[in-house]
């Protein structure tokens, strides 16, 4: 009876410091939120009180309100402090952008010595801190060229004030010479950042006090300044200005650009000739027009940036002009070139040009890439038998193991308290470096705590063993296979829309509104919820699982109908807007690789071929091995 008693005595001492820390732990999660909204208001005096308590209590994530009081009193905080703190905490989530800014505080004091030992090239990434760079590069005795700086200048984007030092320094040693203050006047004004333009300009020997009136009033109407003649095409402020002028004008026109031009032409220097069409084979590629490549051909191509060139391979393929594209893929950069799109179409072209044997050299080795591209290049391939992938199930000890390492201790921490963003960046900071193998436990680790996201996107990344169950997971697929035969709409491709939009997390948010799994627009929704038959819906109904999938699902066979059963065109329209898919056809029937590949839009291009490629994984895990990709994208109808 005593063994009992005592037994009974040991058990509630348990229990109750059980209970006790799982008490102290809730209650230091609600201090932490509390600090993280003073830090959020800029309440230093609070933050430092929350900070001594959970210090106090050794919690987990103290260190992240210690962190942010040190942003908060950056400029007052002893340097050895941070350094000390960063060398305390090197894979803490926060300790690289932490590293960044005290960089950055040590360019601005100039101690460059301090700078040179805390500065590595993998910072190099932040444009202020590769200015700061440059700087101490350039302060230590004996030094090299400051020439590698020169392409912080040469951008079309604003640079940061931290690198307004060096650039007043590279400009006095002649780096940053006349022409270079010219042609990065032109790269900004090509991407219409006038304000930015108008910085730049003042650097010139020839800047007079009227250019910022006028390149405002330019802004504002191209049209207006090219009819009534304001500038002097003597002058280069005056060329340049024209330019921007007829540059403007053709993202709406193309022809009445060019009319323009015609009517001036012998103004402007071969180079200025050069830079119109360029610019004017941009605007027409985007827009499908068939003369595009004809302007390309009319600029220097060296003088091509990445975008104009990848433009102008698309005008030649949107055309099925195979010799067209087979000549500008191999004037490309190699870097360019190498790139998995440009080795299919190039292989592409070689087959259209009979040159079967070059073909299959660079299909057979693209064929074993685990992408679009690598999925497309194996329907090339007569009789293509695909590489038997090395298949790797963690066991459970390896899985257990996972949830030993402090990152992923930390991003369950946050994501236990909603904190998305801080323990996604936990979580990327922990898997990297992991093997394969490390990184299918912690795969499954993820998908076991339902975080999806986390388990597809970690599972992606194996290089050798693989499991594509976690790949294409389908947490769902009880609801979406009853929500996709209600529709009468293909799972495998409602299963890759859903991971492409949200990856399966059913409160997933977009920076422009979208929610829920299918990522749903709240009017969208609104609109698509009255036709799905969805009784008495509110805007908050939005992210309960059921209602989402229903509202998707229907929207999927509203816009496949519009798009008269083709899925390439209905995942455009999902994503971009049915008008805009149909926009997009071409006069004839156009293959459809061929049409996802000229959609104007990054967004959409990418979303389209990675919802296809979804689709034909999904295909395969359901049973489906004999619809190839290709088949999948099928063929475009013309208008």
């Amino acid at each position: 009876m005593r063994v009992i008693s005592r037994y009974l005595l040991c058990l509630l001492i348990l229990l109750s410091s059980v209970t006790s820390a799982v008490a102290n732990t809730a209650t230091n999660d609600q201090i932490f939120l509390k600090a993280k909204e003073a830090y959020e208001k800029e309440d230093a005096k609070a933050l430092d009180q929350y900070l001594n308590q959970l210090e106090a209590d050794n919690y987990l994530l103290a260190p992240y309100a210690k962190y942010w009081l040190i942003r908060l009193r950056l400029e007052e905080t002893d340097n050895q402090l941070i350094s000390d703190f960063i060398a305390q905490h090197p894979d803490y989530a926060f300790t690289e952008k932490l590293r960044i800014e005290y960089l950055k505080k040590l360019g601005k004091q100039r101690d460059w010595q301090k700078f040179t030992e805390a500065y590595t090239n993998d910072q190099s990434e932040n444009t202020s801190v590769a200015c700061y760079a440059a700087e101490a590069y350039a302060a230590q005795p004996n030094t090299g060229s400051l020439m590698y700086a020169k392409p912080l200048w040469l951008t079309d984007k604003e640079q940061p004030n931290d690198c307004n030092r060096l650039f007043d320094h590279l400009q006095k040693i002649g780096i940053i010479d006349e022409e270079a203050i010219w042609q990065r006047f032109r790269m900004t004004l090509a991407h219409n950042r006038v304000n930015v333009a108008k910085a730049i300009i003042k650097r010139s020997k020839q800047y007079r006090s009227n250019f910022d009136k006028l390149l405002s009033s330019t802004s504002r109407s191209p049209e207006r300044m090219l009819k009534k003649k304001q500038v002097s095409l003597k002058s280069r402020f005056g060329r340049e200005l024209t330019l921007y002028s007829l540059i403007q004008a053709a993202k709406k026109d193309t022809w009445q650009a060019l009319t323009a031009f015609k009517n001036i032409q012998n103004s402007f220097d071969a180079d200025e000739h050069s830079h119109f069409y360029g610019m004017l084979g941009l605007y027409a590629a985007k827009r499908h027009e068939p003369e595009a490549q004809l302007w390309f051909q009319k600029a220097d191509f060296d003088a091509l940036n990445e975008e104009q060139m990848t433009w102008f391979a698309r005008a030649a393929l949107r055309q099925q002009d195979w010799l067209g594209l087979l000549n500008v893929i191999e004037k490309m950069p190699s870097e360019l070139a190498n790139q998995a799109k440009w080795r299919y179409w190039r292989a592409r072209s070689l087959i259209e040009r009979k040159r079967q044997d070059e073909a299959n050299a660079i299909l057979v080795e693209l064929a074993t890439e685990r992408h679009y591209y690598g999925w497309l290049a194996q329907d090339e391939i007569k009789g293509f038998r695909p590489p038997k992938l090395l298949y790797y199930k963690p066991k459970l000890k390896e899985i257990s193991h996972v949830g030993t390492i402090p990152g992923i201790q930390r991003a369950e921490a946050l994501l236990a308290m909603d904190l998305r963003w801080e323990g996604k960046h936990e979580w990327v900071l922990a898997v990297n470096g992991m093997s394969d193998k490390e990184l299918l436990a912690a795969a499954e680790y993820a998908n076991q705590h339902h975080w999806y996201d986390l388990a597809i996107n970690t599972a992606d990344n194996t290089k050798e063993f693989h499991d594509f169950s976690l790949r294409y997971l389908m947490p769902y697929q009880s609801l979406m296979r009853q929500a996709a035969y209600k529709q009468n709409i293909d799972l495998t491709w409602a299963h890759g829309i859903v991971r492409q939009e949200s990856r399966f997390m059913h409160y997933a948010k977009s920076h422009a509104g979208a929610a829920g799994l299918m990522q749903l627009m709240p009017t969208t929704a609104r609109w698509a919820a009255k036709r799905a038959g969805v009784k008495n819906y509110k805007r908050n109904m939005i992210d309960d699982l059921d209602t989402n999938v229903t509202i998707g699902t229907y929207y999927l066979r509203y816009t496949l109908d519009l798009m008269k059963g083709n899925k390439v065109m209905a995942t455009a329209g999902y994503n971009a807007g049915p008008s805009r898919a149909r926009k997009w056809q071409a006069q004839e029937p156009l293959e459809g690789a061929i049409y996802a590949e000229t959609i104007p839009f990054n967004e959409t291009r990418n979303y389209v071929q990675r919802v296809m490629a979804n689709s034909h994984l999904y295909g395969q895990q359901l049973g489906d091995l004999r619809t190839t990709l290709k088949q999948r994208m099928g063929t475009i109808p013309a208008k």
